[in-house]
């Protein structure tokens, strides 16, 4: 059985391949181009993973495999950059504008992972079901606007639901709620919402 591509599906993967092959070389790392979906991932040459965990690595390469082949643009952001945030640029925008700042703070909450959809997405993965330490990692997730879960059984979305669930109730009423990202799981390479806020 064949696949067959609309006219529609042919232009948008061949507009995608010329622009991931325009990529600057002296500012992203292209990755991998999906030529099914015209997906692509590309790292910015300032991007490390010095101080990310195993889980971490790991959770962010599959996720940005996943998004790809959904057919997404993924920018894999530099990070641990502070001098450098207003001199980089993504797609044309401030490096600085896409950063998230405690108020009153010049020094970013951190550096999200990947850019793609005109907004900033942090990948984490729960690595056991403790609802704790889920909450946990969504607040280190403030840094961007949304953070995906990379999931791999029901057992962790159950997990992550009951987190968003507790952390949004103890916030409730409170101006910091609008501080948490919105919340998503990636199963299977389906991208599904949690919670928006």
């Amino acid at each position: 059985m064949s696949i067959k591509i609309s006219a529609f599906d042919a232009y948008w993967i061949e507009k995608s391949e010329k622009k991931y092959y325009a990529l600057p070389t002296d500012e992203w790392v292209k990755q991998w181009f999906c030529a099914a979906s015209g997906g692509f991932v590309a790292a910015h040459v300032k991007k490390t993973v010095d101080n990310m965990t195993r889980n971490g690595i790991a959770a962010e390469v599959r996720g940005c495999m996943s998004l790809a082949k959904m057919g997404k643009h993924v920018l894999r952001l530099p990070e641990n950059i502070p001098n450098l945030i207003d001199e980089i640029f993504i797609e044309g925008k401030p490096y600085r504008e896409l950063l998230k700042f405690r108020i009153g703070e010049t020094k970013p909450r951190g550096y999200p992972d990947v850019y793609f959809d005109g907004q900033t997405w942090d990948f984490k993965a729960p690595t056991y079901q403790n609802v704790d330490s889920v909450r946990q990692l969504i607040k280190e997730s403030r840094k961007a606007d949304n953070v995906i879960f990379v999931v791999s059984n029901f057992y962790d979305i159950a997990a992550v639901h009951s987190a968003i669930g507790r952390e949004c109730g103890r916030r409730k009423g409170n101006v910091t709620l609008n501080e948490l990202p919105n919340v998503y799981y990636l199963l299977e390479n389906q991208l599904t919402e949690i919670w928006i806020k």
